[in-house]
């Protein structure tokens, strides 16, 4: 028997490495005498979705394949039932290229494809009242059934005093709730604790709107580490269990943000119970955290920065201490860069700790996500970074308009920001910028059109993080200034994010909401870095200057005959009604093979006409086919 079963459940794309959350509870939870086993539940569910063989055809709508659309997912799905296997083990080759940058997507796409078709991630607009109907309907479905599974095999084996569940995104509370009211159905004993950034902002409502709520027994909103000795007698002789012998422990689990959580004292994360060859990484990194909250705060949609300026709970780790844990883990795990977990790491903070790094003589490398400080103006501050092991910063952007930003309590100078970018970029630090629309303000079309123009200047210099609709989160100043009911239809970010992203309060209007979603879809086109548009197949080509407005670059099949060619990596190649289609699992689209051109048996085409020249020629212009041979510098030149 242990103290605690600790998962990730389901759904979300956070597989590069494991959730820090889960090994930094392991190291807090063990030492304060706990027993811990943890497992990466969303790591394993997207294993399964892809290796599992035969279609997942389980509702009666999945009629005979008709419509275009129908193709498309019959061809689509046949492919991961045939290739699933060689899709998951090329996600996790480092070695590949962009044939792992193609895996990585179309397994994602894979995985929302079935927990969308499971009910278990959300769709329009639902009312969170609604969620019990969401729930209920995702109850008996593979997904459910699958995990359900897998959880009642190690509940069995380890014979927990309690299931924790870790929620960082919203994406995962359906799932999280089916599982924890089937589990409770068949173990009415079984304690189940909820904790994370999502349950932070969202327990009060769901408690009190959703019936699926009461199979929660413990709700932790504040910091985890000393929850769990809460709620649990610690193993006998330790220190926790001492103080708990007294009654000296603090009801911690009310407190929210203002507990007792000091961050110099945390543990080193315990990666000891998972293996990072089982992820899905372009980069081999670790994370870790020097910061829990945020030093800014103010950013009127960000709950998280919100929440932690009100709570005065806002902590950086001492340099030396992190540098320690740093040098350490790098040494124990084999790995040398360091993926920093922080919503928004202090520059001058990140600055310190890498330098302690360096001081004690270890070479890592840091990738973290920061504002874009005042400092960055300075080339010199920039080169410092890159010099003391920076090599990538995400931030959010959001918007080239300064009226917008002030409104948001952004802090930032939209020129500055520009500037900013160019700097890191040109002291060797790649930087990941996320934009935003669906603003209250009447200058969000201007906003849309300056943030554009930004992109289209300097295409080589921004990296893209995400694009999302502006949401009222609970906990943020935005929701706390709604005139809305709590229970208000919500609005996601589908169509923009993996399984829709951020989920929140309406900011505008339905029509207002739904042009913005328009203009960040537009702009997914319009407006795509150069290192976006390179890992991009769909994509077309930038060639020569910059693009006009309406028209980002012109495809022209180039003169003369083309080379035998054969579908790219992640094409599939399929029979459909006597017809032969091509259809692109990363980057949906698909293409009809003329009547008159047939692949061989290998799957190769070879054109002997001027239309065959054309087609061909079209769709590796596409990037659909690649040459056949390949050239031996061609990083798309894999196939199947």
């Amino acid at each position: 028997m242990i103290d605690v079963l600790l998962v990730m459940p389901p759904v979300s794309e956070a597989v590069q490495f494991p959730y820090l959350a889960l090994p930094q509870l392991t190291a807090a939870w063990t030492a304060r005498g706990h027993t811990v086993r943890a497992l990466d539940l969303n790591l394993e569910y997207r294993d399964e979705v892809l290796v599992r063989r035969g279609p997942f055809r389980e509702r009666p709508d999945d009629a005979p394949a008709s419509t275009t659309g129908d193709i498309y997912r019959s061809v689509s799905e046949r492919y991961r039932s045939d290739h699933g296997t060689l899709l998951l083990s090329t996600a996790r080759d480092r070695s590949s290229g962009f044939a792992q940058e193609t895996a990585i997507q179309a397994s994602g796409r894979y995985v929302a494809q079935q927990a969308a078709r499971d009910g278990w991630t959300i769709s329009g607009t639902p009312r969170l009242g609604q969620l019990d109907k969401l729930v209920e309907a995702a109850r008996d479905t593979w997904s459910a059934r699958w995990c359900t599974s897998r959880l009642e095999a190690v509940l069995d084996e380890e014979r927990p005093q309690v299931l924790a569940f870790s929620v960082p995104f919203f994406s995962q509370v359906v799932p999280t709730l089916v599982l924890t009211g089937l589990l409770k159905v068949r173990r009415p004993d079984l304690r189940i604790a909820l904790g994370g950034p999502t349950v932070q902002m969202w327990a009060a409502l769901l408690q009190r709107r959703t019936e699926a709520a009461r199979s929660v027994d413990h709700w932790c909103l504040g910091h985890g580490e000393d929850f769990l000795t809460d709620i649990v007698p610690p193993g006998p002789g330790s220190a926790a269990a001492s103080a708990w012998e007294r009654g000296r422990l603090p009801d911690r689990a009310a407190d929210g943000l203002r507990d007792a959580f000091v961050l110099n004292d945390q543990q080193m994360p315990d990666f000891g119970q998972f293996d990072f060859a089982d992820y899905s990484n372009q980069a081999h990194q670790f994370p870790y955290r020097l910061t829990v909250g945020c030093y800014w705060g103010r950013c009127t949609f960000c709950s998280y920065g919100n929440r932690y300026r009100d709570a005065r709970a806002f902590q950086q780790i001492h340099p030396d201490i992190a540098a320690g844990h740093l040098i350490a883990l790098s040494a124990r795990l084999g790995i040398t860069d360091v993926a920093v977990a922080d919503e928004n790491t202090g520059l001058r903070h990140l600055l310190r700790v890498m330098e302690a790094v360096r001081r004690r003589g270890a070479e890592l490398t840091f990738r973290a996500r920061a504002r874009l400080e005042p400092e960055l103006a300075d080339p010199a501050f920039c080169r410092r970074l890159r010099e003391a092991g920076c090599v990538q910063l995400s931030t959010g952007f959001e918007t080239a308009r300064q009226e917008i930003l002030d409104s948001l309590g952004k802090g930032q100078d939209a020129a500055h920001a520009e500037r900013a970018v160019l700097n890191l970029t040109r002291a060797g630090i790649v930087t990941n910028l996320s934009f935003m629309d669906g603003y209250d303000h009447p200058h969000a079309v201007d906003g849309y059109r300056d943030t554009v123009g930004v992109i289209q200047r300097h295409p080589a210099e921004l990296g893209l993080d995400t694009m999302q609709l502006l949401v009222a989160e609970p906990g943020s100043y935005l929701w706390a200034n709604r005139e809305r009911l709590d229970d208000e239809p919500l609005v996601t970010n589908e169509g923009l994010a993996f399984a829709a992203g951020r989920v929140g309060g309406a900011v505008i209007d339905d029509t207002a909401t739904a042009a913005a979603r328009q203009r960040l879809l537009r702009m997914t086109v319009e407006a795509v870095p150069d290192a976006e548009r390179a890992g991009r197949p769909d994509l077309p080509r930038r060639t020569g200057g910059p693009p006009s407005e309406g028209r980002p670059a012109d495809r022209r099949p180039a003169p003369g005959p083309p080379p035998p060619a054969r579908p790219r990596f992640a094409v599939a190649l399929e029979q459909v009604g006597g017809r032969w289609f091509l259809a692109d699992v990363a980057w949906p689209r698909m293409a009809v093979v003329p009547p008159s051109l047939a692949p061989d048996r290998d799957g190769r085409f070879t054109a002997d006409d001027a239309a065959a020249h054309h087609w061909l020629h079209r769709m590796l212009d596409k990037r659909l086919l690649v040459p056949d041979p390949p050239a031996p510098d061609d990083p798309e030149g894999r196939s199947v």
